[in-house]
């Protein structure tokens, strides 16, 4: 069995599972999708929560000391900074764009709440409420709803069409038998590969609708197993690149069933490179991440980015749906399985795309369930 590389990555240490000593606003306060920090006199960090260092992408240990301004960008001043110098009781400002230190922007808005004596340059807390995660929020709900109901008109359809393909392949087959002469059987037999190749496509969207079958796996196992199936098939013009995270636990699903999902959004990505192209597959581990109504301590977020020519915008998220493609060979149904089976797992893809390339985020939640 071949091992997995391990390549040097710096990453952000995983946040320890939460010590039933702790004190219990702690852990209320690791339950909040808002980013909540605790600055002292002279505006360094002294406390933050869970989405906190999702936020910031550095965790816990590493932020507790730094001086708040230290993670923005000094390029862009946000507004914060002059805020946090205030001395009235307390501050709220809606929409506001906040430039991080690593170039990331988002909008979202912000508190001041004054913790002790404010006029003596005491500790404050800052709650940041990132506005991109609500709208994301209401968006994943909307596309669970709409694959659901996509998934069972396509079923429908399909097995409106699977039921008579029996019969014709049957009545093919008996003339077939009945034919005396060789060059008449040319006909039957394209009938009955045309609808070998219709019942497989039907079968297609019809989706993985056996029974799941979960173990404990190691993603990265899964990752590089794909990775082989595709540089095989392609060994000349495409290179993966692989940006693995190798602290990430173990991932309780059903192996084949995600084998089958990331095959299909890997092979999407190869079909979008005209030539030569680079597929990049990254791991991370996120914290307080909700998906639909549900918010999950911990997530696995798979990345796996091309640098082709980029989705339509009049595409977008449509790419979603069955038999919607910009492929002149593409079935359209790739992605739908991929989506359908990642959301039987609780999870759910996003798509950020432009004229440079094209990344699918796949968001699992790791606690066991």
């Amino acid at each position: 069995m071949s091992t997995i590389p391990r390549q040097p990555i710096v990453m952000p240490q995983s946040r320890p599972d939460p010590d039933p000593s702790a004190d219990s606003p702690g852990r209320i306060l690791d339950t909040l999708n808002s980013a909540i920090l605790c600055l002292d006199a002279e505006r360094r960090i002294s406390y933050v929560n869970a989405a906190g260092e999702a936020l910031f992408e550095i965790s816990a240990n590493s932020l507790v000391g730094r001086y708040f301004a230290s993670l923005l960008s000094q390029l862009e001043p946000s507004s914060i900074i002059d805020k946090l110098t205030l001395d009235s009781i307390a501050f709220t400002e809606h929409e506001a764009v906040i430039t991080l230190a690593s170039g990331k922007s988002i909008v979202a808005n912000y508190s001041i709440y004054p913790f002790g004596d404010r006029h003596d340059g005491g500790e404050i807390v800052l709650e940041v409420r990132q506005l991109e995660r609500q709208a994301q929020f209401a968006q994943d709900e909307l596309k669970q709803l709409q694959q659901q109901a996509t998934q069972q008109l396509a079923r429908g359809l399909a097995h409106e069409i699977n039921n008579p393909l029996g019969g014709i392949r049957g009545a093919a087959q008996l003339l077939q038998r009945a034919l005396d002469r060789p060059e008449w059987t040319e006909y039957t037999e394209v009938i009955i590969s045309e609808v070998d190749r219709l019942q497989s496509l039907t079968s297609n969207m019809l989706g993985p609708g056996n029974r799941m079958h979960r173990d404990a796996l190691n993603i990265l196992e899964v990752l590089e197993h794909i990775r082989k199936i595709i540089l095989a098939a392609e060994p000349d013009r495409i290179v993966i690149n692989r940006d693995y995270d190798p602290s990430i636990p173990e991932l309780v699903a059903d192996r084949d069933m995600l084998i089958q999902a990331f095959l299909n959004i890997v092979r999407n990505a190869v079909q979008a490179i005209d030539g030569n192209g680079i597929i990049t597959i990254k791991t991370r581990v996120d914290f307080q991440f909700t998906i639909g109504q549900i918010t999950h301590p911990l997530v696995l977020r798979v990345d796996i980015s091309d640098n082709g020519r980029g989705i339509p915008k009049d595409l977008g998220e449509t790419i979603f749906l069955p038999m919607i493609t910009d492929k002149p060979d593409g079935s359209g149904l790739g992605l739908p399985i991929a989506q359908e089976i990642i959301s039987r797992h609780g999870g759910t893809i996003h798509l950020h795309s432009s004229a440079s390339g094209t990344t699918f985020s796949t968001i699992l939640p790791l606690e066991k369930s």
